[in-house]
């Protein structure tokens, strides 16, 4: 009797790690903020972050008929949270935000192309940020 006790407590045991791996770990939620406004006139911005930081970076305006992309991001580190979201007022430029997922040192490439272009295109401008996640 006790022995299939003891089976049957192991097997519901396994079933519930099994189901417990299934869903994967808990997604992070935002601890904190950090904006980052990028300069035109400046190609490389350096920011430091806190693990669990909502970033949200403000590209520079882009000229008419351009848009900005993603040209090199590392998941492990900042998990992308939006699209570019148009500039709310002229003179300003698009938003887009991450998620510090990752402790460590990476970077983040724009580039300015020519709308609906997606690859092969000269930009006409990039911008770079290096950051430290702690």
């Amino acid at each position: 009797m006790c022995r299939a006790v003891l089976i049957a407590g192991l097997l519901v045991a396994c079933a519930v790690g099994l189901v417990g791996c299934a869903n994967g770990p808990a997604p992070i939620k935002p601890r904190g903020a950090t904006a980052v406004k990028l300069d035109a006139a400046k190609k490389r911005t350096t920011v430091q972050a806190g693990l669990a930081n909502l970033v949200t970076i403000t590209m520079p305006p882009a000229r008419p008929g351009y848009a900005w992309q993603i040209s090199y991001h590392d998941s492990r580190y900042l998990k992308q949270q939006t699209d570019f979201t148009p500039a709310a007022a002229a003179d300003a430029g698009p938003t887009i935000s991450f998620l510090a997922i990752g402790p460590g040192n990476t970077r983040l490439r724009f580039v300015l192309v020519p709308a609906g272009t997606n690859q092969g295109v000269d930009p006409a401008d990039q911008q770079e940020l290096v950051f430290t996640i702690r």
